[in-house]
């Protein structure tokens, strides 16, 4: 074999080589953006959270509970009640565990609204507003669906007695699949209330307590 045909086997591999893409030559991946209420694998939004509480303070929560700015809660819109979240301040990664007692933010683009202390604990007080992550990390709710979807249920009793609640929940179940009665404290008593339903449309879930009306009962539509 001549020299210039030895040379050539030589070369052909450092041309193929250098033909290929280095590892850092490919388009970085891009995420979706991290707008306001953008969720991934239902159990994780992005967005803006604020915090409230100093006018608050002592005052009853949306869960019926009377609010403190000392205790670690918060307000989501579409969260249930008694759901429990780890929030991240994404610009200093500091995280704390709180649980939704109340609704809100209705201001903006906010996605939750964090009581003094844990708004302390992550370094926010002073900004104000801040990028968060919300992380669900239980919830004493059985839905399937995305827990930052808006579900719907219709109330359609509540009584301080749960054997009245019962009774009430047997006679529903002869004609409906998903009869609850939950229990919650609203000013230091306790109500059991029966519920009927899970509707991710506000629209159907009208409906449905439309019917229930019809029937007699006082129907309410919650957002679970």
């Amino acid at each position: 074999m001549n020299i210039r045909a030895l040379l050539l086997l030589f070369l052909i591999p450092i041309i193929f080589a250098c033909g290929k893409k280095g590892v850092n030559s490919y388009p970085a991946y891009k995420e979706k953006p991290s707008s306001p209420g953008f969720v991934t694998e239902g159990s994780t939004q992005i967005g803006l959270a604020s915090w409230y509480g100093l006018e608050e303070h002592n005052r009853y929560a949306a869960s019926g509970e009377r609010f403190s700015k000392h205790a670690y809660t918060a307000a989501h819109k579409t969260l249930p009640m008694g759901t429990v979240v780890r929030v991240t301040n994404l610009e200093n990664g500091r995280d704390v565990i709180v649980t939704i007692n109340d609704r809100g933010p209705f201001v903006g683009d906010r996605i939750i609204d964090l009581s003094h202390a844990p708004a302390k604990s992550v370094d926010m007080i002073q900004r104000g507003v801040v990028k968060v992550k919300v992380e669900v990390v239980s919830s004493p709710s059985t839905r399937s669906s995305n827990y930052f979807d808006p579900e719907y249920t219709v109330q359609v009793a509540s009584y301080r007695d749960n054997a009245n609640a019962n009774t009430v929940k047997r006679k529903l179940d002869l004609e409906y699949n998903d009869v609850r009665v939950e229990s919650i404290k609203v000013k230091g008593d306790t109500y059991y209330r029966v519920r009927v339903g899970r509707y991710t449309s506000k629209g159907d879930a009208k409906k449905a307590a439309s019917k229930l009306r019809k029937k007699g009962y006082q129907t309410r539509v919650i957002l679970e």
